[in-house]
């Protein structure tokens, strides 16, 4: 079993899997099943790049190595009641650090700077101002990975999740938010990015000033207007720009949940970031008719359900512990 789960990570730590592949990677490595065995893998992976020799590692990323094999050996930080486990909170900056040349492939990082990684967790929300002086919001399970000191020619940092960002303004030090086949680049301006790994969609929502939004591999660019969205489907390669509702947009860092034209499978999705359940349920339960809803902040996800499965007709749920149940009636 533990050569089964070295060969999966591998895989994915040398990109040898197609795009909807890496999406449901990253949910498989949080998901609590065979958490030992994950966790052992993860090590075993560390310890062998360690051992590899400069032609097959780069030096930057065996200096990222070296920091996160220093983190390895440190008992991780209680962030909330429920014991986060060792790639829960550090799987991102592990598997970015492998995949190196994607991390802040815009500007050289140095090796003296230390990275700091930001996890927000379930049903929580993060505040911080980076070293320049953005200010960034996080959404829960977000996790942002940024310098200690930006150096070079630009400001990276790396998103997986949901964050709004006010940007300090720097006309000579572009500031630029990446994320897995996905950047977004502003010189001072607020802008809101959602990239979730088990989304198939990608979105930039402008609020004010002037980004440049890359994508499709950062092949393709274009610049947004303020109140503009693009959003970008990492599964058909589709893309388009609307102007949403920014109220809509926004309601998340207030607190509140909305859905527009959404599907249960995708409402479940959210209510799992945002609430500290499990969900468990077969996929054939759940139509793929779509519904609308708009629930204020610190609503119970025992009130949300009840609503959901009133208006839907054709589920029932029920609570027990921290899992929330889903059967057809």
């Amino acid at each position: 079993m533990e050569n089964y789960f070295n060969k999966i990570i591998e895989l994915f730590a040398k990109h040898d899997v197609s795009t909807s592949s890496q999406n449901e990677f990253y949910r498989w490595l949080t998901g609590e099943k065979f958490s030992g065995e994950k966790e052992q893998a993860l090590r075993n992976l560390w310890n062998n790049m360690a051992d590899s020799t400069p032609a097959e590692v780069s030096y930057e990323t065996r200096q990222s190595l070296n920091e996160v094999r220093k983190k390895i050996r440190q008992r991780p930080r209680k962030v909330n009641t429920k014991r986060l486990l060792f790639w829960q909170i550090s799987a991102a900056s592990l598997l970015i650090a492998l995949l190196s040349t994607l991390y802040f492939a815009a500007g050289k990082k140095s090796a003296n700077t230390d990275l700091i990684e930001q996890y927000t967790p379930i049903a929580e929300m993060t505040y911080l101002t980076l070293p320049d002086g953005t200010e960034v919001q996080m959404n829960s399970t977000a996790t942002l990975l940024y310098p200690e000191q930006f150096t070079g020619e630009s400001r990276s940092v790396y998103l997986i999740g949901e964050a709004n960002f006010k940007v300090a303004k720097n006309k000579k030090l572009p500031f630029i938010v990446k994320s897995n086949d996905f950047q977004v680049t502003a010189l001072g301006t607020e802008f809101n990015m959602k990239a979730y790994p088990g989304d198939p969609a990608l979105s930039t929502t402008l609020l004010s000033g002037s980004v440049e939004v890359r994508f499709n591999n950062l092949a393709s660019a274009l610049i947004l207007k303020p109140n503009e969205q693009f959003t970008y489907n990492k599964q058909t390669k589709e893309e388009t720009i609307s102007r949403p509702d920014i109220d809509e947009v926004t309601a998340w860092q207030r607190g509140e949940l909305v859905f527009k034209s959404t599907t249960l499978k995708e409402i479940i999705t959210v209510l799992e970031r945002k609430y500290p359940y499990s969900f468990v349920y077969a996929l054939n339960t759940l139509k793929d008719d779509k519904y609308t809803f708009r629930f204020k902040d610190k609503t119970s996800l025992r009130e949300v359900m009840d609503i959901i499965a009133e208006v839907s007709g054709h589920i029932k749920y029920r609570i027990e512990n921290d899992k929330c149940y889903i059967s057809p009636l």
